[in-house]
């Protein structure tokens, strides 16, 4: 009889460990919240594209429903969200009795401000649930005049740029606490982000101050920050700052498995107790909560599964996870980008240090599509980087 996994969680870990688990000797359930997959860091350019037929197809090419996908492969799927782990057994809020497993893996990622992640409460979504929420956030962009981004993280940046381009009467107004934006990016590609930005005539960039909300005039919002006092008004805010752990589930009967963050302590091997794991944003690994990271992760879990199944491998044995070396590209409009991948900065040098590299953003839309799993890439190219992104 083979052992059972349950994975917890459907997004970019979840989906990816279901993948590759599916024809291994173990029966594999997968449980979410949402009837669907996104693939979330795609929506700054999605939500901004310049008609609503463009963002519609561009929205159906990053997202697909779960059940008929892991059907195909033999994974069950449960539409549900977690209440609470007891005795070997996940209960979630649909359904009174427990979804028993003999190993799981927690992949239930972060939460993060509107309209960028959906949200972990106790209700389920459904696609058309998600598209209509994403299409009222669009008409507020479309209305808005004035936009206000709090956070120069690779969100921030992603969708002052965008906005730009996309809509070039529109004002966008960048505050963040650091000297330039990105900047814990890896090889000071921070430094060629502001650039850009101080190059945009629509941008103006607020560094080292932070802002908070004094007031509201009608659908006007007043900011202040807090050294200048210069005072913003935006009819549109982003908060493009904060990650937090969607680990809430735990906190009734596992309060002891989160550290001060409310991440889930892990152990090299990525491992909670002997037959519980947690892989992706939601765990206390010390490296940036992102879907690269999530895949790595996801790929070393996957392993150490595998040789449990195949070899009967003493779970105190795992093989410990390093974090990955860091890559990241980040979009600076929707033909531009900047990037350090496998240590090579691409930067649109020598000609386009006020604009970005094609190449890199050639090379974002390319991981859009290996994620998507484009021609089945989605396995061997992960496979790839993992092996290449070894300390």
């Amino acid at each position: 009889m083979n052992s059972k996994l349950v994975i917890l969680g459907g997004g970019a870990a979840g989906v990816l460990i279901a993948m590759k688990l599916a024809s291994q000797n173990i029966d594999v359930t997968l449980i979410d919240s949402k009837t669907f997959y996104e693939y979330t860091p795609a929506l700054c350019s999605v939500l901004y594209e310049e008609t609503d037929a463009k963002f519609h197809q561009h929205f159906s090419e990053i997202s697909f429903e779960l059940e008929p996908f892991l059907r195909k492969i033999n994974v069950e799927f449960i539409l549900g969200n977690a209440k609470l782990i007891k005795d070997d057994k996940v209960f979630i809020h649909q359904r009174e009795e427990g979804i028993e497993y003999d190993y799981l893996v927690i992949c239930t990622g972060s939460s993060y401000a509107d309209p960028w992640k959906t949200q972990n409460g106790t209700e389920c979504i459904d696609l058309n649930r998600r598209i209509n929420f994403l299409n009222e956030q669009r008409e507020k962009y479309k209305q808005a005049q004035h936009i206000l981004c709090i956070g120069g993280g690779p969100v921030g940046v992603e969708v002052a740029t965008e906005i730009s381009y996309r809509a070039p009467g529109k004002k966008i107004t960048l505050v963040d606490m650091n000297k330039t934006v990105l900047a814990n990016a890896p090889d000071g590609i921070g430094n060629n982000a502001q650039r850009i930005l101080n190059a945009r005539d629509s941008i103006t960039s607020i560094m080292e101050q932070s802002a908070s909300q004094k007031g509201q005039e009608g659908n006007t919002y007043i900011y202040e920050t807090d050294k200048s006092h210069t005072e913003i008004k935006a009819d549109l805010v982003y908060n493009c700052i904060g990650v937090t752990p969607n680990s809430e589930f735990l906190q009734a009967n596992h309060a002891d498995w989160l550290n001060e963050k409310k991440q889930i302590i892990v152990d090299p091997g990525l491992r909670v107790t002997s037959n519980v794991f947690a892989v992706g944003d939601v765990n206390s690994v010390n490296e940036p909560k992102m879907f690269y990271t999530a895949h790595m992760q996801a790929i070393h879990f996957v392993r150490n599964m595998s040789r449990i199944i195949k070899n009967n491998t003493n779970v105190e044995n795992l093989i410990p996870y390093h974090p990955s070396r860091p890559n990241m590209i980040v979009s600076m409009g929707p033909q531009y980008a900047i990037g350090y991948v496998s240590g090579i900065k691409l930067t649109g040098w020598p000609l386009g240090l006020n604009k970005g590299s094609h190449l890199a953003s050639w090379g974002k839309y390319t991981i859009e599509r290996i994620t998507m799993n484009s021609c089945h890439l989605k396995i061997p190219v992960n496979e790839v980087l993992y092996l290449t992104s070894r300390p």
